[in-house]
């Protein structure tokens, strides 16, 4: 019997003030949300290295991760397409301080917001972004800031949800609770279904638009989900529309699955994988 309700949250708009003046980043700006975003780093780096691998670049000299958090898929773009230079880009300063820490010796990462340009780079060969545009309520901007910066034949890797499927009830609430809070800031939970439509009235072609099933462990989202739950207290939307004893309840049973001690099953992610030519 789940802790937590369906139906004690609020759906009203909250008043953001200036929370709302630039994206928002659902899911935090602090070291828990940087070891979340290694433990998603080794749960999805089979199939996102399995698209990288199949990015056509001739001879990529310059390589661009958008989004790249505490660096782990700069690693993984620079190991897979073996660019002899490859950047990583986010908007946290603290995100990149822990990627330079960590991985600066082979790689080269700068604080920048990749819907704006001009980049710190030019001449690219190819872009990366995984779970980058559904923190975006216009993310179409990335797409026109990396053409400015793409070289002739360059190539653009897109990764985001189409669907997240469980039949845990805990998850689906989950799911659900941060659909909403996502709709709330203008962005799109599973804005993986209409990747190539973004490519609309860019330069910008569709070389292929995919949807692959990956079958996650139900310990491990769990896992990643709790570290995002604790952030909700500190989140204007999430704050004002769930109450903190559901928050601490939704925690305390994610944190259960998580240690093995509650039983949950497989999450499936139909994931929409992406790959834009740039002529």
């Amino acid at each position: 019997m789940h802790r937590w309700s369906t139906a004690t949250y609020s759906d009203e708009p909250v008043a953001l003030e200036s929370a709302m003046m630039k994206d928002h980043y659902t899911f935090g700006d602090n070291d828990a949300a940087a070891d979340r975003l290694a433990l998603l780093a080794r749960a999805f780096e089979p199939s996102s290295a399995r698209l990288l691998e199949s990015v056509t670049t001739s001879a990529a000299a310059r390589a661009i991760d958008l989004g790249c958090g505490p660096g782990f898929t700069t690693v993984l773009m620079h190991r897979t397409l073996g660019a002899r230079e490859t950047w990583g880009l986010d908007a946290s300063e603290r995100l990149i301080a822990r990627a330079r820490s960590r991985f600066g010796a082979g790689l080269t990462f700068a604080t920048h917001d990749v819907t704006s340009s001009p980049f710190p780079v030019a001449h690219v060969d190819a872009f990366y972004a995984r779970y980058l545009l559904t923190h975006l309520a216009a993310p179409r901007g990335v797409l026109n800031a990396c053409a400015l910066a793409a070289r002739t034949g360059a190539r653009f890797a897109i990764e985001e949800n189409c669907s997240l499927e469980s039949i845990e009830p805990l998850f689906i609430e989950y799911y659900r609770r941060v659909s909403r809070m996502h709709a709330h800031y203008g962005q799109d939970m599973y804005v993986g279904e209409r990747l190539a439509r973004l490519a609309e009235g860019t330069p910008w072609k569709v070389e292929r638009f995919e949807r692959t099933r990956i079958t996650l462990d139900g310990r491990v989202m769990a896992r990643l989900h709790a570290i995002n739950v604790r952030t909700w207290r500190n989140d204007p939307f999430a704050a004002s529309a769930f109450s903190a004893a559901d928050i601490d309840a939704m925690t305390s049973d994610l944190d259960e699955v998580a240690a093995g001690s509650r039983a949950a099953p497989e999450v499936t992610c139909v994931m929409g994988q992406l790959v834009l030519a740039f002529a």
